[in-house]
């Protein structure tokens, strides 16, 4: 009975130290529990918030939450241990203030440095995943592209078959380039496919409708590719026609052709070929005519394949370039080819020339010197100015066929028409004065033949010849010829010549 009472005692006395120690506290631990925290877990959450009910909440939250993502106790519940500690420490020295104070500054640290920490780990989780994604479609891009080179090789095998060949090869070929067709391509390739036809729709429609808006009655001419063969032949035709050499050459191959078909270097033309160079590649229609008779550039040749050569269009070609041959400007290019002819030979007799080749005669070395000595002095470098000479077009490139001197003022055109008949002899005098050929003057537009007869005696300043003369030898038109002398408007003189005469007093 003794030790009864005496276990009673010790009892009755434990739980009213337990209820002096702990019975302020109670409350926030029934609240607590009321959330479905165990009582030890509040008592320990509470003595570490300082008997803060909310805040002693949210450490069990953080606490339960690590729980159940790594099945250990988290960052924020390893935190509990100094917490708990600080919060015994604070009810033991519950009366001082100043300390309470601390101990809840240092709690609210702990529970921010746990909330950064979990957020840190929810960050690089998210890398993680962003990371997969990329490689995943970096292997969606690599598998369309052996896709696509599988595709590519079953038509290369189909194609390449023989027709009695292994049935079953081109089955299974037509059967994966089927599986490849149907399997879906990667979410980046699609979208650029969608992107790519919206800016095509989107620039054609704009296009349209702005044209339509800005020019409505104007329509675009079709392409020379997409006329008929007929009418691309007549018109490379009408534009190479001025060119004699290019006609005469491109009949010349049409022709044999149409005679010996199987003959390849008949239908093989090497564009490298000096001649078709200088007189066919750069005239204008001259290939366009080639390319609408099947022709094909290969390389640097044109060739004609032996199952593309049509008689019809031989036929149409050739009766097209045989027309082109009586029209006026072939006749007209035909009269400049003889010209330009004639100016190579009267450039071969010019006194270097001549004296190089020993071709003059004795005879024509007194006429020349006769003509020289009829010239005056030419002034020392420095003075004067340089008059230049130009034996038919200039693009024709006539060696022998430019000559300069310089000359005053003062001098007359006479004074230079005897300097040429030194340089070249007298049949260039002869055929300038018959008018066959002119005399021109380059620095007027268009040129200006000089009437040789009847201003001999004016001197260059006078006619726009000095200070900057420049003069050529070109084919008489047929009204120069006949004699007229109204040649256009009233053009005053060249700004170059001081005091040059106009048009209309040179004639």
């Amino acid at each position: 009975m003794v030790f009864k009472r005496l276990i009673s005692a010790a009892t009755s006395a434990s739980n009213a130290v337990s209820s002096a120690i702990y019975g302020e506290n109670m409350e926030q631990i029934r609240q607590l529990e009321s959330m479905g925290f165990s009582a030890d877990r509040a008592r320990h959450a509470l003595n570490a918030t300082d008997n803060n009910v909310e805040r002693a909440a949210e450490l069990l939250l953080l606490g339960a939450a690590g729980e159940n993502d790594n099945g250990d106790v988290n960052v924020a519940v390893q935190v509990a241990a100094p917490l708990r500690l600080n919060g015994n420490r604070g009810n033991a020295n519950n009366n001082t203030r100043s300390e309470g104070q601390h101990v809840a500054a240092h709690n609210d640290e702990q529970i921010r440095r746990a909330i950064e920490e979990s957020l840190m780990v929810n960050q690089a989780e998210e890398n993680r995943q962003l990371c997969q994604a990329e490689v995943a479609s970096l292997n969606n891009n690599t598998d369309a592209v052996r896709r696509k080179n599988a595709s590519s090789a079953a038509e290369v095998v189909d194609l390449t078959n023989d027709d009695d060949g292994d049935d079953a090869n081109k089955q299974r070929a037509q059967q994966k380039k089927q599986k490849n067709k149907q399997q879906p391509r990667s979410a980046a390739a699609v979208n650029a496919g969608k992107a790519a036809a919206a800016r095509t729709n989107n620039n054609l429609t704009t296009s349209k409708a702005t044209l339509d808006h800005t020019h409505p009655n104007v329509k675009i001419p079709e392409k020379l590719q997409n006329k008929s063969k007929e009418e691309q032949i007549m018109r490379c035709v009408n534009r190479v026609k001025p060119h004699v050499m290019a006609v005469d050459t491109l009949l010349r191959v049409l022709t044999s052709v149409r005679s010996s078909p199987n003959t390849v270097k008949f239908r093989t033309i090497d564009r490298s070929n000096a001649n078709y160079v200088a007189h066919v590649r750069d005239k204008p229609g001259a290939e366009d005519l080639l390319l609408a008779m099947n022709y094909r550039r290969v390389q640097n040749e044109l060739r004609l394949e032996k199952h593309l050569v049509d008689d019809a269009l031989l036929y149409l070609g050739i009766s097209a370039l045989e027309q082109m041959r009586e029209s006026e400007e072939y006749k007209e290019g035909k009269k400049w080819r003889a010209f330009h002819a004639e100016m190579r030979r009267v450039a071969t007799q010019s006194g270097s020339h001549a004296m190089q080749q020993d071709g003059m005669t004795a005879n024509e070395t007194d006429v020349r010197l006769e003509f020289l000595s009829k010239c005056p002095k030419e002034p020392p470098e420095g003075r004067g100015a340089v008059m230049n000479v130009y034996l038919g077009e200039e693009n024709e490139k006539i060696e022998g066929g430019y000559a300069s001197r310089r000359f005053d003022g003062d001098d007359t055109l006479d004074d230079a028409m005897n300097w040429l008949g030194g340089c070249y002899g007298r049949e260039l005098l002869d055929k300038i004065k018959t008018r066959e050929w002119c005399l021109c003057d380059l620095n007027r537009y268009p040129k200006l033949p000089l009437d040789v007869e009847k201003h001999g005696n004016k001197t260059l300043q006078y006619l726009g010849l000095f200070p900057s003369g420049k003069m050529g030898v070109r084919l008489s038109e047929d009204s120069w010829k006949d004699g007229d002398d109204a040649v256009g408007l009233d053009v005053h003189g060249s700004a170059r010549g001081l005091g040059a005469a106009s048009r209309l007093m040179l004639h």
